[in-house]
């Protein structure tokens, strides 16, 4: 059925583009980016949004020679990317059981 491949790519697109923003933060942070150039202020900006539930869960690590590991930005990942593969799942089984449904009826 087409409408459920569009939501089926939406859905796996809007997590892709969570997971890239997770992703890019991690590693601008990692090495010690400069949150004041214009591309690092605004990955920051917009990925502080989807860290908000997960703030304090676990510190954010310094490492000797301006290295930060930021854990609540690697947990959110993690989350995001379960909870993608969930929502997925469940598209496809809604999917494959809406098929069996017209294809009964035929």
């Amino acid at each position: 059925m087409g409408i459920s491949r569009v939501i089926y790519f939406l859905i796996n697109l809007l997590f892709a583009i969570i997971g890239f923003l997770l992703g890019l933060r991690i590693l601008l942070r990692f090495f010690g980016a400069n949150s004041e150039t214009p591309f690092v202020a605004w990955v920051y900006e917009s990925s502080d949004s989807l860290l908000a539930p997960f703030a304090g869960i676990f510190p954010i690590t310094r490492i000797e020679g301006g290295f930060v590991i930021d854990f609540p930005a690697i947990f959110a990942l993690v989350v995001y990317v379960f909870i993608g593969y969930l929502i997925l799942e469940a598209v496809s089984i809604v999917a494959a059981r809406s098929e069996e449904r017209l294809e009964k009826r035929k």
